[in-house]
């Protein structure tokens, strides 16, 4: 990978280095719409001058919210090359947040890519001057209109953007990204152009991929720095990058184009180790003998150990179709966003799909720590990236330090002081702790640790998870901070649910009245009671009760990166937690 002083220099390069007739795709219902390396830099070079030519100055701060795709991230890569500021905003935001974020930023252009995201704009969107629909908007003539005047100015002055590009400093802010906290309004973390190319000079470092062969799929929110910043290091390093329009078509699209490399949340990896597992259990006779058996050898194998004469058959009778499921090719899976669960990590690795935990934050660009090939440790999240340092505070928290870490909270002085210390050290909230190889293991997080009315500390993380592994549960929530013992709320998961009511022959009932049914809430309280033996007096969990529905980002219960919004919950479902410490013998 070349280097470069700013991010689109580096990534225009590269597109110039391998011209990929498929650099950027999008899904289409005939097939693939594909933008090659020549028309990506074309249109970013028009959309720049329009920019340019609508009197967009440096600093100024211009927003996206729209689905991720090609489009979003030529956007991004114009507002950069005119010298302005990347604000991107999470689809389906609450109103209040999408005000403040407006308002705070100082945007006053803002592109939209979905329809059902302009009411927001127009009815929340006080002090945007300029609202630019494209992508599957129906009236995008503004948007037409941009590119003409860009290319129109290109053509009369064919150094302009060239000089733009070049007077992008290191130093130069390139994003703001509000991040989606469980409570309060949201804080816009500044990033510099050289808080980025740290973060894809360093991943280069740590995975080398081929431009000629490797292919990725991208599934994640390219609003989150996560998936942004990968999609930098892939078009950086020459990699054709293919978006999903939704992550349930996973598996379809996998299929098609075959990729090698993808970047996922748990909560991705645990949907699709349910279903091969799931297809594991329906089978009968011999072949479903042997599928249980695999499905166990690869949860239960250490990932270091040899493989055996037992493996090799496992891997040419089931293991291959699992890989299949996932395009037959991919060898390089990056987890991040959340806690990855060893069983999960291992199955995957032992059936032949490399598996890779990290760790970050909005505040770090966002990766602090990565296991990659020849480095890895399940339950780590890895050796740190280079040039990053950690620290274990004397409390167990993370501290980190390094030319990712964020210039500050946008407007927040005070925020900022507090987050990094004066040796320049950000405070990560997260508990952890370093091996003697190096290796960072997350713990929790230091606020996420309750204090019940009995002076005992409960951490809610392990006890969510553990509950979750039920396949009725899509999502556990712990309650017991200033109470007298611990509950939980469940969310369930409808799919599970709904074959779980058919394959008990209840179709009488509906999903609903299973879920409140004697048969479910035995199987839920003897899970739950394993999950109790395993843990501290203090920390089992007493009663619990059930959700309508799946949590959801649209009803504030998830954030777009799929976390738990603790505050948003206890909010909305007050009422069932208050009636599980007022009646101890329910729990439904």
């Amino acid at each position: 990978m070349q280097q470069a002083n700013n991010l689109p220099r580096l990534i225009l390069g590269a597109a110039e280095r391998y011209a990929h007739p498929d650099l950027l795709c999008y899904p289409h219902e005939h097939g693939w719409i594909r933008w090659s390396s020549v028309a990506m830099t074309q249109q970013i070079r028009a959309l720049t001058m329009g920019l340019i030519a609508r009197g967009v100055q440096r600093g100024d701060r211009v927003g996206i919210i729209a689905p991720p795709g090609p489009e979003w991230v030529m956007i991004d890569l114009a507002i950069q090359s005119a010298g302005a500021v990347t604000v991107p905003i999470f689809k389906r935001i609450s109103p209040e947040s999408f005000t403040h974020e407006v308002k705070d930023s100082g945007m006053r252009i803002l592109f939209i890519g979905e329809p059902n995201e302009i009411p927001m704009a127009v009815e929340h969107g006080a002090g945007l001057v300029e609202l630019i629909t494209f992508g599957c908007c129906t009236d995008n003539e503004e948007f037409e209109q941009l590119l003409a005047a860009g290319r129109e100015v290109d053509e009369h002055d064919r150094t302009r953007f060239d000089r733009s590009v070049a007077s992008i400093e290191p130093d130069d802010l390139l994003t703001i990204i509000y991040t989606s906290g469980s409570t309060g309004l949201p804080k816009g973390v500044e990033l510099t152009q050289s808080n980025l190319l740290s973060q894809i000079a360093a991943s280069a470092s740590r995975f080398q991929l081929d431009p000629h062969r490797d292919l990725a799929l991208s599934l994640l929110p390219l609003a989150h720095i996560f998936e942004r910043m990968v999609v930098y290091f892939y078009l950086a390093s020459g990699m054709r990058v293919y978006f999903a329009d939704d992550p349930k078509k996973v598996a379809e699209y996998a299929r098609d184009i075959r990729p090698t490399a993808m970047t996922v949340v748990p909560r991705l990896l645990e949907k699709v180790y349910a279903k091969m597992k799931d297809g594991a259990q329906a089978k009968t006779g011999p072949a479903g003998k042997l599928a249980r058996a695999a499905v166990g050898r690869a949860e239960a194998k250490p990932v270091e150990s040899r493989r055996g004469v037992r493996d090799l058959l496992f891997d040419r009778l089931v293991y291959k179709k699992f890989r299949a499921a996932l395009g037959g090719r991919a060898h390089t899976l990056i987890s991040g966003s959340a806690k990855l669960a060893p069983v999960i990590a291992a199955f995957f690795i032992n059936v032949g799909i490399n598996v890779y935990e990290g760790y970050g934050m909005t505040e770090s660009a966002p990766v602090i720590a990565v296991n990659y090939r020849g480095h890895r440790k399940v339950g780590t999240v890895g050796p740190l990236l280079p040039q990053v340092e950690v620290t274990i505070a004397p409390d167990g928290e993370i501290l980190v330090r390094g030319p990712n870490v964020m210039r500050g909270y946008h407007n927040l002085p005070d925020a900022s002081a507090e987050t990094i210390d004066r040796e320049g050290w950000l405070h990560t909230g997260d508990l952890g702790s370093l091996d003697d190889d190096g290796y960072l293991t997350v713990t929790g997080r230091k606020k996420e640790l309750f204090k019940k009315s009995t002076g005992e500390y409960v951490p809610p993380v392990p006890i969510e998870h553990a509950i979750g592994e039920h396949p009725l549960v899509d999502t556990a929530v712990i309650f017991a901070d200033n109470r007298v013992y611990v509950t939980a709320l469940l969310f369930p998961d409808p799919v599970k649910l709904s074959a779980a009511r058919q394959n008990a022959g209840l179709s009488n009932m509906t999903d609903a009245e299973y879920l409140r049914s004697d048969a479910v809430r035995t199987q839920i309280q003897e899970h739950i009671e394993s999950v109790n033996r395993a843990r501290h007096h203090c920390e089992r969990v007493v009663q619990f009760t059930f959700a309508e529905d799946a949590a959801s980002i649209e009803r504030g219960e998830l954030t777009p990166t799929y976390k738990v919004r603790r505050a948003n919950i206890e909010r909305l479902y007050q009422d069932k937690i208050e009636a599980m410490y007022a009646n101890i013998g329910g729990t439904l």
